[in-house]
C-alpha cells in the first residue's frame, strides 16, 4: 500500500478514537446507595405475632408497655405490642435493597410474668401482681434496615439483636412523591433472644419463631429528591410494572405513568 494511504487511515483512525475518549464520563458511576437520604420523623407500630402471644399466655407472661421514664404500665397490652417514636436515622439504596437504619425512642415493651415462682396458677390481674413477678424491660430499639436485624436494650443496658428480618424492595418502600417510608416487616427470633427465656423462666423465644409484626412509617427530608439521591431512576417503579403485567395479559393499554409512578387512569 502506498505511504500516502497508510497516512491517510491513521489519521482516520485516530479521528474516530478522539469522540470515544472524550465520549468518556467526567466522573465514574456512583453505584446505588452510597447517598443517605435522613429520616425526619415517624413511628413503628409493634405487635407480637399470634405465636408468640399464644405461647407467652400459657407460660403466663402479659405484655406491657414502658415508657420514656422506664415505668411499666400497670394494664398490660391485650393486643401484645405498642408504638414507638422514631427519632432519627436514614435510608439508603444497596443493591436494590432498603439499607439504612433508624433509631426509636427510649420507650419500649415489657414482659412480665404473672405466675407464682413454684408454676402455679397465675395471680390475679391486678396491677400491684402484674408487677411484682420477674419482668423484662426491651427499650431502646435500632432498627439496621441494610443488614435486617432489630437490636434492643435490656434494663442493665446490655444491647442485644432480638430478631431478623427480610431486607424489603427499596421501590416498594420508598413513595418518592410523598417523600415517605411505608413498610410492613415480620421480625423472627435469633439466638440471643433466649436470654429473654432465662430472664423470665419461659421456653418462647426458642428457634426462629416470628415475635414481631412491624409496620413503619415514616417521613424523609424534604429537601432532598429522593428519586436521584438513591438512583431510583424515572421508569415508574413496582406499580409500572405491575400495570404492564395486567395490560399484557388483558389485552388493554398501559396506564401512561408519571414520575411519582401513580397510574393516571385505571
Amino acid at each position: 500500500m502506498p505511504a500516502r494511504h497508510l497516512a491517510a487511515a491513521a489519521a482516520l483512525v485516530l479521528a474516530s478514537a478522539v469522540p470515544a475518549v472524550a465520549a468518556a464520563p467526567a466522573h465514574p458511576y456512583q453505584p446505588a446507595g452510597s447517598t443517605e437520604v435522613p429520616v425526619e420523623r415517624g413511628s413503628a407500630r409493634l405487635r407480637l405475632s399470634p405465636d408468640l402471644r399464644s405461647a407467652l399466655k400459657e407460660d403466663g407472661v402479659v405484655v406491657a408497655g414502658v415508657d420514656a421514664k422506664g415505668r411499666i404500665s400497670p394494664r398490660g397490652h391485650s393486643g401484645g405490642g405498642t408504638a414507638l417514636r422514631i427519632t432519627g436515622g436514614a435510608v439508603t439504596n444497596s443493591g436494590g435493597k432498603l439499607g439504612g437504619e433508624l433509631r426509636f425512642g427510649k420507650a419500649g415493651l415489657a414482659l412480665v410474668a404473672t405466675r407464682s415462682d413454684t408454676g402455679g396458677t397465675p395471680r390475679t390481674h391486678s396491677a400491684k401482681s402484674r408487677t411484682s413477678g420477674k419482668s423484662v424491660k426491651i427499650t431502646r430499639f435500632e432498627m439496621d434496615l441494610g443488614h435486617g436485624t432489630l437490636t434492643a436494650a435490656l434494663r442493665n443496658g446490655t444491647r442485644f439483636t432480638l430478631g431478623t428480618f427480610t431486607r424489603p424492595a427499596t421501590r416498594s418502600a420508598l413513595h418518592t412523591k410523598t417523600h415517605s417510608l411505608r413498610v410492613d416487616l415480620t421480625i423472627k427470633a435469633t439466638a440471643s433472644a433466649a436470654r429473654l427465656d432465662a430472664a423470665l423462666g419461659t421456653h418462647c423465644f426458642t428457634g426462629h419463631r416470628p415475635l414481631l409484626r412491624v409496620r413503619i412509617v415514616a417521613s424523609l427530608e424534604r429537601s432532598v429528591d429522593v428519586r436521584t439521591a438513591l438512583n431510583l431512576g424515572q421508569h415508574g417503579g413496582p406499580e409500572a410494572d405491575r400495570a404492564r403485567t395486567r395490560s399484557v395479559a388483558s389485552g388493554t393499554p398501559v396506564p401512561r405513568l408519571p414520575v411519582s409512578g401513580v397510574p393516571l387512569f385505571r
